[in-house]
């Protein structure tokens, strides 16, 4: 991992804090939301997810083909199970059942993508 990128990702959660402290923040929460985003940015270089390229200046992590890839599979999956999840809602509802689809219903078929989204974009990054 670069130096310049590691230093950049202090300074950002130094202020990141100091500004969560000034807002009002007990400074307990201020310096735990800042470990979280220290965390974050120093895994994400080794996530696979992005690469980090020098000349990004503020922002340097940037997605190669092979991340875009996998994320439009993974996409593609989470949205085809969408569709497929609700259809499957208005044949049961619509037609079995003749009651209207309650809205829980309909908050478990975007849980179910959420969590097929991610399922997805983890076997994609092992697989490949």
């Amino acid at each position: 991992m670069k130096m310049g990128y590691v230093v950049s990702r202090v300074g950002l959660v130094a202020i990141l804090s100091v500004a969560l402290g000034f807002s009002g923040l007990p400074w307990w929460g201020a310096v735990a939301a800042g470990v979280l985003a220290l965390a974050f940015f120093l895994a994400v270089p080794r996530s696979g997810r992005y690469v980090v390229a020098s000349e990004g200046g503020v922002a340097p992590l940037r997605r190669d083909e092979r991340s875009r890839a996998i994320r439009d599979k993974a996409a593609r999956n989470a949205f085809v199970l969408t569709l497929l999840s609700v259809a499957g809602l208005a044949v049961a509802y619509g037609r079995v059942l003749r009651a209207p689809v309650p809205v829980a219903a309909l908050g478990g078929v975007l849980g179910l993508a959420a969590v097929a989204y991610a399922v997805s974009d983890l076997c994609l990054r092992r697989g490949s």
